[in-house]
């Protein structure tokens, strides 16, 4: 029987399972580079699914779409990277750095619950929907004037991968900015305009900008892991239901396992861009 044709006519329906617009963290829009969405098994040494799955990318839109079809579960677990499309797997040599991976674990509706809802209210679709945020990598633009904080992190001597920083007015809660460290251990930092109080900018503009890591130092299992899987260390980070608010795809939560943090109060100027290094114990 159809659900929207009469019964003379073949009747085939596609519902969406996922959507994914990628955030700006910077511009708090529609990221405008084109990246990669990849099923966490997909072309990573990893063990396969028993039915691969693939999220589509419209790429004159920048949006991805995951359609109900065999083989997919929830939650799913994605990747995203900013490799140009014609490289089919991750390689940090042809990383172009614009923005910085991240590693999601979703859950997703189940196709049943999708059916109920359309009987209800066919809007409901948007609970389908997630807009995961994405921060400056070392390429990123951001222009000649941006007030920026280019930063690395060191733990036991070498770079530290996949920080997680934030910035705000020193002794006060308010969040000047965030950023993701790289697996070079590298960040960008850009400040938003809540420095500025009314029309008065503090002078000086001291910052208190906190750069947090694993706990425990990861160990790569087996010994070989990094060369099987570039990206074998990027936090897992679970997004909360379908259609709840979710911090954690705003990137404003630490990944589980985050402990270890040093902060620095450092002044900077407006419009201009400095460099410091951090070191985590």
């Amino acid at each position: 029987m159809n659900e929207f044709l009469p019964s003379r006519y073949v009747e085939i329906i596609h519902r969406l399972a996922l959507g994914i617009e990628p955030i700006d963290s910077h511009y708090r829009r529609r990221l405008s580079y084109d990246i990669q969405l990849r099923h966490d098994a997909e072309n990573f040494n990893l063990p396969r699914p028993p039915i691969d799955v693939h999220v589509t990318n419209n790429r004159a839109s920048n949006l991805f779409s995951l359609r109900y079809q065999p083989g997919v579960t929830t939650p799913i677990d994605l990747r995203a990277f900013d490799l140009d499309i014609t490289r089919r797997r991750y390689d940090p040599k042809y990383d172009r750095r614009r923005i910085v991976p991240r590693r999601f674990r979703i859950p997703i509706l189940t196709l049943a619950d999708v059916e109920a809802q359309e009987q209800i209210d066919r809007l409901q679709f948007r609970r389908r929907i997630r807009r995961p945020v994405f921060f400056p990598g070392a390429a990123y633009d951001a222009g000649l004037t941006a007030t920026a904080l280019r930063g690395r992190v060191l733990r036991n001597g070498r770079p530290m991968r996949w920080a997680r920083v934030v910035a705000r007015l020193a002794g006060q809660p308010l969040v000047l900015g965030r950023a993701h460290g790289d697996d070079r251990g590298e960040f960008l930092l850009l400040l938003n305009s809540n420095a500025a109080i009314g029309s008065t900018l503090p002078i000086p503009l001291n910052i208190d900008v906190a750069v947090s890591g694993p706990t425990v130092v990861p160990v790569p299992n087996p010994a070989n892991q990094e060369e099987l899987d570039p990206l074998w260390d990027l936090p897992l980070e679970q997004l909360s239901a379908p259609g709840a608010a979710d911090p954690v795809a705003a990137g404003e939560t630490l990944p589980a396992g985050y402990g270890a943090t040093t902060t620095q109060t450092i002044t900077f100027t407006l419009g201009r861009s400095i460099y410091r290094e951090f070191v985590i114990p």
